[in-house]
């Protein structure tokens, strides 16, 4: 097979394919052999028909479209193979002469590429990079949380429930007298005020002595997880058990040698600040270097194809599908649950895919501009982590990749990477506006190691 690479026109590319004699003949003896197997004619057994039959009763002509419709895009997907050309959308097909026995079939395929891209400034792009600064008050607060970790429950007595002690209570829900299934608290140990039950259950608690009972009026969300129960308002009979009362340690040596690894509550501190302080350098990193890649971006000349885009929001809905199953959930459900179509998430997934797009384009033309390149120990390394989260061996997953073809989206992914590197290594900080500055997620500020037991009891029949 010969395929011939005509000029670039805009984001068109024109091949020119030509079969050769023995394909077109070998394409329409399977057709020919596929329409005998399904057609009766008397006096032969099925899928025995002489092959002048077929052709009589069909007609060649017909035979040949059929033939077209099953190789074409064989006969396509192997010329493209021969250019480096990388198509975004199917190709537009036309010939001039229909293939014929014993001659060759020559066919065009205009196929539509990404565009070239033409890069507007990229080197000293200012972009706001926000100052780090740790406050006392934020050591603090996790010094607190580390003793609220460490606190030790001790039972109370003399005195009623408060807000913020450990009360074990036993429950059940009525509704004009007669007893509501999936109400009943047994033994039920919670923290009174950190709304682990509903608001009115948990209010009407505090002041109860232990061993009192108490009928405490609670209403039900409209929007509460069980439908049956949803805007309801049910009379629940109290009984207080037990309350304890959390007494947290002093804020001493002694605690931070229990607590850490360190011998002093200054060093405890220390390395809290550190690891609060790594976390937010790291945040306003991340958030400077966006800033930096999406100025070059929104500054690139380039006209984006709509298949191109299209196909970016695709990839991205079924990342998302994938995301949802790796959590238990499924893609399905989401639809039906948010009353979305599979096309109109493709469609709200549209800008932020042109987005992307861009993009890429932008690390792209900056990589080539530049004539970066990536090096044999960034591809080991990115090899090696990707080997270890498989749990394969990275010579055995190279070798898969480099068959596959898969290598090159990892090499082109690391190229970006670098791409994007030269371009913070070559911004300009700037202060940021008030309205600029960036806000660390709590997963930026959380320090590292320092486990605080936030979750609560088992989900309750009357939680929220």
């Amino acid at each position: 097979m010969k395929t011939t690479v005509g000029e670039r026109e805009g984001n068109s590319i024109r091949l020119e394919i030509e079969v050769p004699p023995e394909d077109v003949d070998r394409g329409i003896d399977v057709t020919i052999k596929r329409l005998g197997s399904e057609i009766r004619v008397p006096g032969f057994r099925k899928g025995k028909v002489p092959s002048h039959l077929v052709v009589q009763r069909f007609g060649m002509e017909a035979i040949v479209h059929q033939m077209l419709d099953e190789h074409l895009s064989a006969w396509y997907a192997t010329g493209l193979t021969q250019t480096e050309i990388e198509p975004v959308d199917r190709p537009e097909v036309d010939f001039e002469e229909a293939p014929e026995r014993g001659r060759p079939f020559t066919f065009t395929a205009l196929v539509t590429v990404m565009p070239v891209a033409e890069l507007g400034d990229y080197k000293g792009i200012e972009a706001p990079r926000e100052e780090v600064v740790v406050a006392d008050a934020e050591v603090d607060e996790h010094v607190e949380r580390l003793r609220e970790q460490f606190g030790e429950l001790k039972t109370v007595e003399g005195r009623p429930v408060a807000e913020g002690d450990f009360v074990s209570i036993d429950a059940k829900g009525y509704r004009d007298g007669e007893f509501i299934e999936n109400t009943n608290l047994e033994d039920y140990m919670f923290e009174v005020g950190a709304g682990y039950l509903l608001p009115d259950l948990e209010a009407g608690i505090v002041g109860m002595e232990v061993g009192e009972e108490r009928a405490v009026t609670v209403g039900f969300p409209d929007d509460y997880h069980a439908e049956e129960l949803q805007g309801a308002t049910l009379e629940f009979q109290v009984t207080v058990k037990e309350t304890k009362e959390k007494n947290l340690p002093a804020m001493n040596d002694e605690f931070a040698k229990d607590a850490s690894e360190f011998e002093t509550l200054l060093e405890l501190r220390l390395d809290i600040r550190k690891k609060l302080e790594a976390g937010r350098v790291a945040a306003v990193d991340r958030s400077f270097r966006a800033a930096v890649v999406q100025k070059v971006a929104q500054g690139l000349i380039v006209d984006i194809p709509p298949a191109a885009i299209e196909n970016q929001a695709r990839e991205m809905v079924e990342d998302f599908a994938r995301s949802l199953s790796m959590q238990g959930g499924d893609i399905r459900n989401y639809l039906q649950a948010t009353g979305t179509g599979a096309d109109d998430l493709v469609k709200q997934m549209l800008p932020e895919a042109e987005s992307a797009v861009r993009t890429t384009l932008a690390l792209d033309a900056v990589a080539a501009a530049e004539g970066l390149e990536i090096s044999e120990e960034q591809m080991q390394e990115r090899l090696g982590k990707l080997a270890t989260a498989g749990k394969v061996d990275p010579v055995e997953l190279r070798s898969r990749l480099e068959e596959s073809g898969r290598i090159k989206e990892i090499r082109e992914q690391i190229l970006r990477e670098n791409a994007a590197q030269f371009l913070v290594e070559n911004a300009v900080a700037v202060a940021p506006s008030e309205a600029e500055a960036v806000q660390p997620t709590a997963s930026d500020e959380e320090p590292e190691q320092l486990p605080v037991d936030e979750g609560g009891p088992e989900e309750s029949p009357a939680g929220e």
